[in-house]
């Protein structure tokens, strides 16, 4: 199956998901990941904020705030090219490219090898850390740059055994679903 097709099949599966179960499994991995010592040892954490399509990240981003943590979100420059920007609360958001939410112009950038901890979206994952992204690029060319542990975020019903990986798409560490957080490095060993 190529990406396009992959990413498809998966918005027909995203498509078909209730609401009740996507509120439930988008909360359990906003928890799963609050409850981690990744989030609990991280002082600057990168997010995004979801989509429709996405998890539901706003419980974890005001848990960020709340707790104290230096929170970083995308800001999109052009195709294929952002930025981390810190916010000191989300009212620091505002509809950015894309139709997103994001960071304000005025919010100064953080460098990518500040962060402690990088949680990344995806259209779907798997177990051994690969993800297929919307095809962007974004995180891909983003993420060489970064330091630290990185951390997808996927629904259980949506995950992919084989995904296409091309020389230039990277693996994640860990993945986290509503059941728990795989340690992708040690399903790769």
């Amino acid at each position: 199956m190529t990406k396009a097709e992959l990413r498809a099949a998966v918005a027909a599966k995203v498509a078909n998901l209730s609401p009740t179960y996507c509120q439930e499994a988008d909360s359990n991995i906003c928890s799963q990941v609050i409850r981690s010592e990744l989030y609990r040892n991280a002082r600057t954490i990168f997010c995004y904020v979801g989509t429709s399509r996405e998890i539901n990240t706003m419980p974890l981003l005001r848990a960020a705030v709340r707790d104290g943590k230096a929170l970083a979100l995308p800001y999109c420059q052009s195709l294929g090219v952002m930025e981390a920007r810190r916010v000191q609360n989300l009212s620091d958001l505002v509809t950015g490219k894309y139709n997103i939410l994001a960071p304000k112009l005025e919010c100064p950038v953080v460098e990518p090898e500040a962060f402690d901890l990088v949680i990344v979206p995806c259209c779907t994952a798997n177990a051994k850390g690969q993800r297929l992204g919307y095809g962007g690029g974004f995180y891909d060319r983003y993420l060489t740059k970064v330091k630290c542990p990185t951390m997808l975020l996927c629904r259980r019903h949506i995950l992919a055994e084989d995904i296409p990986m091309e020389p230039h798409d990277l693996t994640m560490d860990y993945l986290v679903t509503e059941r728990g957080i795989v340690d992708c490095r040690q399903v790769r060993l």
